[in-house]
Formats: structure tokens, C-alpha cells, sequence
């Protein structure tokens, strides 16, 4: 090696070394502060523009949690005013019960229609009070949303409409009023005509009765045998007890009522309904010209004409609940049956709203999943390993403190060339 003054190539290289683990000293020591691994984009860019992407995704995924649990809550305040709507309903079919008893007076159940208005009330204001974060859940206006539950753009929930529970709505059906015209023919809901005892057939013997009833397209069922009836009033009362005795098989009802003027009102009501309150199938009475109409009276009694002409069946829309009546035995009867439809849209409704929670809470725990698996690959690669760095920066501090030595070192070679001198 050449002794030369003007140029220290050992001094120089020294110092180079001294610079670099100073750097890695830096550097080391900026990742066990901060505790990253990448602290700038210098440091892996690759890796960086990586691991921003993942965060992003993490951080959409945190805020889709949340968007899942304000669904749930949602949910939840529609289930919750549900609930009581079903018990205020539950009441209410109790009360329809009661009223349909033949010991109640007029003044009994105009005292159980007063408790049903009320509660028919408290549930029409449930239904347009109940709200969540403004939005009206249970009066119809709600049609359903969007929910975010996912960090891109697509992935989310839709959620349709939530039932109406107004009064005017709730339970609401069809049924055909039908004019007796004939006693035979089809019956969709409820039928009523009054008739006078002198024009139904008295005299028949035990026989059986030729009644039959068809529910839409199934078999007819035959009310069996009555009984030898001495009077008119005696076989409207058999006619009434043995269509009542196979209501189990058909669905069908008949109520029996004396009005003032000495007539009787014969009603035929049909339950067999859907779960929404709408007549599902046609009812066809055969057999009843025979057993209440009496030859002789042919054309001198009004109310033989009433068993003789043909039916007229006219659909008519009946409103929800807020037109209940249990101040008569049979809109009691009519009742229960509007009520049942109620209380199937109100628990249909509820179980809807359950299973959307349900299905929230499933993708709340998939999306707990998945930030947990992204958080990990992103830690993995802009985390500190401190087993590795700590390791790095003993090796670092070491060199620090030789290279400064020998910096030192090197300097001091120079001045051997003034022993040449001497």
C-alpha cells in the first residue's frame, strides 16, 4: 500500500462502513419504536401498496359490521312493537271468544266491544308510532332497503317491505255477502237471510237430511240424519246443530237468531281461508230447497220465495280490524276469523324479522372472519419481527462502535510518513 498524505483510501472506506450501520442502526431502531416494519414507502413498496389495500378492505369491513348491527336493531324494534301487537291481538281473540258464548246479553258485549275498540286503537297508534332512526316501520311506508354488509360494492342485504300493522290493514280479507236467494248454491265467507218457521218443512220423518257440503274441489260431506221436527222452529234448529255438527270437516258455521217481527235469521258463515284472511276455496250447500221449504206455502209466504230464486254471490272487501264488531254472536264469530288472520300476519311478520336477524348475525361473524384474516396478512407484512430487529440492532451497534474505531485507526495512519522524514 501506498504511503500517501493526500488520499486515505483505509479512512475513507472506514468511514463508508460507519455510514451504513449507522443506517441500519436507524432503521432498526425506527422499527422497534414505531413497531413496523414498512415505515415508508421506500422501505417495501411493493409491500406497502399491498398492505394499503388490505386496510382499506379491514377498515370497510369494521363500518359493514356496524351497518349489520344497526340492521339487527332495526329488526329488532319491528319485532319488538310486533310482539305487542300480537298480545294486544291475543286479547283480543279472547274477547271475540267470549262474545260468541249465547249467555252474553246486549249489554255484555257492547261492554267487550268497548275493550276491543280500545285495543284495536292502541294498535293502529303502535303501528304508525313505531320507528327506527326515523323511519316508519309498521304503517306501510317501509319498503324495504339496502343494508351494506360488505367492503366492496355489490355485497350487502336486501330487505324487503315489513308488514303493514295498521288497524285498517291488519287481518284485512275478502268475503262475498250472499243473498239467500236460493238455499242452495255457493258461499264464499258469509251468508244471512231472514225467513218466517211457517215456510220450512216440519213434517219430514227421521230420514236422512240430504244436506251436503262441498269445500272447492273436494268430496261433498253429508250432515247425516235428523230427527222428526214438530214445528218449523223445531227443524231450523235441527238444520242449524248439524251443519254446526261437521264444521270440523267443512269449515262451515250456520247461527240462528230470532228478530223482533217473529222471523228467524238464518246465517252461513265459511272459515275455510287462506293464511291472509282471503276466501282460499268456494263452499257449495246442496240439499237445503228440500228440508226448509214446504209445498203448500208456495207463492203465499214472502219468505218462501227466499229459498226458491238463485244466489247471488257478490264479492265485497272487508277492512282489517278496525271494523270489528263482537256485539252479535255471529260478528263475534266473524271476528275470531279476522283476528286469526291477524295474529298469522303479525307471527309471519315476526318470524321474517327473526330470521333477518338471524341472517345479520351470520354475516356479522363473516365479516369478523374476514378482517381477522386480513388484519393477519397485512401484520405480516408491515409488522416488526422484534426477535429479527432487536438481533439487528446488537449487530448494528457493534459495527457502530468498531467502525468508529476504526475511522480512528485509519487517520492515524498518515503519520507514518514522517518517519520517512527524520
Amino acid at each position: 500500500m501506498a504511503m500517501t498524505i493526500n488520499t486515505n483510501v483505509v479512512s475513507i472506506n472506514s468511514q463508508r462502513n460507519l455510514s451504513l450501520s449507522g443506517n441500519s442502526l436507524g432503521t432498526t431502531m425506527q422499527r422497534l419504536s414505531s413497531g413496523l416494519r414498512v415505515n415508508s414507502a421506500k422501505d417495501d413498496a411493493a409491500g406497502l401498496a399491498i398492505a394499503e389495500r388490505m386496510n382499506a378492505q379491514s377498515k370497510g369491513l369494521a363500518v359493514a359490521a356496524r351497518n349489520a348491527n344497526d340492521g339487527i336493531s332495526l329488526a329488532q324494534t319491528a319485532e319488538g312493537a310486533l310482539g305487542k301487537v300480537g298480545d294486544m291481538l291475543q286479547r283480543m281473540r279472547e274477547l271475540a271468544v267470549q262474545a260468541s258464548n249465547a249467555t252474553n246479553s246486549a249489554d255484555d258485549r257492547k261492554a267487550l266491544q268497548a275493550e276491543v275498540s280500545q285495543l284495536t286503537a292502541e294498535i293502529d297508534r303502535v303501528a304508525k308510532t313505531s320507528s327506527f332512526n326515523g323511519k316508519n316501520l309498521l304503517d306501510g311506508s317501509f319498503a324495504g332497503g339496502v343494508f351494506q354488509v360488505g367492503a366492496g360494492a355489490g355485497d350487502n342485504i336486501t330487505v324487503g317491505g315489513i308488514t303493514n300493522a295498521k288497524a285498517e290493514a291488519l287481518g284485512k280479507s275478502d268475503f262475498a255477502t250472499v243473498d239467500l236467494g236460493k238455499a242452495d248454491g255457493t258461499v264464499k265467507g258469509i251468508a244471512a237471510k231472514d225467513i218466517k218457521a211457517t215456510a220450512v218443512q216440519p213434517d219430514l220423518t227421521k230420514n236422512e237430511s240430504g244436506i251436503k257440503i262441498q269445500v272447492g274441489g273436494g268430496s261433498a260431506v253429508d250432515i247425516g240424519a235428523l230427527e222428526a221436527a214438530s214445528s218449523g222452529d223445531e227443524r231450523l234448529g235441527q238444520v242449524v246443530a248439524a251443519i254446526n255438527a261437521k264444521t270440523a270437516d267443512t269449515g262451515v258455521t250456520a247461527f240462528l237468531s230470532k228478530n223482533s217481527d217473529d222471523t228467524y235469521r238464518l246465517e252461513v258463515m265459511s272459515n275455510a281461508m287462506k293464511a291472509d284472511g282471503t276466501a282460499a276455496e268456494k263452499v257449495t250447500i246442496t240439499g237445503l230447497n228440500t228440508l226448509l221449504t214446504d209445498d203448500a206455502a208456495a207463492g203465499s209466504d214472502g219468505a218462501k220465495a227466499a229459498f226458491t230464486s238463485t244466489v247471488t254471490v257478490a264479492a265485497t272487501s272487508e277492512t282489517g280490524i278496525n271494523k270489528l264488531s263482537v256485539e252479535t254472536q255471529a260478528g263475534a264469530w266473524k271476528a275470531l276469523e279476522t283476528i286469526d288472520s291477524a295474529i298469522d300476519q303479525v307471527n309471519s311478520a315476526r318470524a321474517n324479522l327473526g330470521a333477518l336477524q338471524t341472517r345479520f348475525e351470520k354475516a356479522i361473524e363473516n365479516i369478523d372472519i374476514q378482517n381477522e384474516n386480513i388484519s393477519a396478512a397485512r401484520g405480516r407484512i408491515v409488522d416488526a419481527d422484534f426477535a429479527t430487529e432487536t438481533a439487528n440492532l446488537s449487530r448494528a451497534q457493534i459495527l457502530q462502535q468498531a467502525g468508529t474505531a476504526m475511522v480512528a485507526q485509519a487517520n492515524q495512519l498518515p503519520q507514518g510518513v514522517l518517519s520517512l522524514l527524520q
